[in-house]
């Protein structure tokens, strides 16, 4: 249980420090937070707010599709929600003492570097089964019950939110781009495919296989 913990608390933290490149890459906040950030532009309310309302309703979702199969352990997501949050603002902290030129290079380099880190903190987290943020928790709840490959459910997740995220602004916003950027855009298709070769990677190296669904 304690090497679960660590692997989860560890995969989490690198998690964090995928969104906070995206964020100092200035390419746009990653799929999952640009609801959240859409929400606090058409409303003016807090960030933290609109956050935990959305991750709240993502929960929710969960129950929807899972149903009877639902288990009250997936409840901890609400902590989890508390931990990400703290855990990002402190990689925020120690991501900007990195060296960073306001050049296009820069801003790919840490982008590549977000999306390779958000998947590799997945990757690491998941499997430890004790509860997945709200955001992959649905994309593991879509796997349980239809028994596709989670990386490929990631890739339209993520494009779904971007879709939402564009749809909310463009309504409700002065500016449709207001929470994605070309950023966003890629990141819904990278993370997702960077995740599978992850674990493929894991697998030819190791002969085992590493199963970021937990039922």
């Amino acid at each position: 249980m304690i090497k679960r913990i660590c692997l989860f608390t560890v995969g989490l933290f690198i998690m964090s420090l995928g969104v906070a490149f995206s964020i100092v890459s200035t390419l746009g906040t990653t799929p999952i937070s640009s609801i959240s950030y859409s929400l606090a532009l058409i409303t003016n309310i807090n960030i933290g707010i609109t956050t935990f309302i959305f991750n709240a309703a993502l929960i929710f979702i969960q129950i929807i599709i899972l149903r009877s199969r639902f288990r009250k352990k997936r409840l901890l997501q609400f902590i989890n929600c508390v931990m990400f949050g703290y855990f990002t603002d402190l990689a925020l902290y120690l991501v900007s003492f990195i060296p960073f030129n306001n050049t296009f290079s820069y801003f790919i380099l840490f982008l590549l570097i977000s999306i390779f880190l958000t998947a590799l903190g997945i990757f690491i987290y998941m499997p430890a089964n004790i509860a997945p943020l709200p955001g992959e928790g649905c994309v593991e709840a879509v796997a349980i019950v239809t028994n596709w490959r989670f990386s490929s459910i990631k890739i339209a997740f993520d494009a779904l939110m971007v879709i939402v995220s564009l749809v909310m602004c463009g309504l409700f916003y002065t500016n449709i781009l207001g929470a994605v950027n070309v950023g966003t855009i890629i990141s819904a298709f990278m993370v997702g495919f960077t995740l599978r070769q992850i674990s493929n990677l894991y697998s030819r190296l190791t002969g085992r296989q590493i199963n970021v669904v937990n039922q």
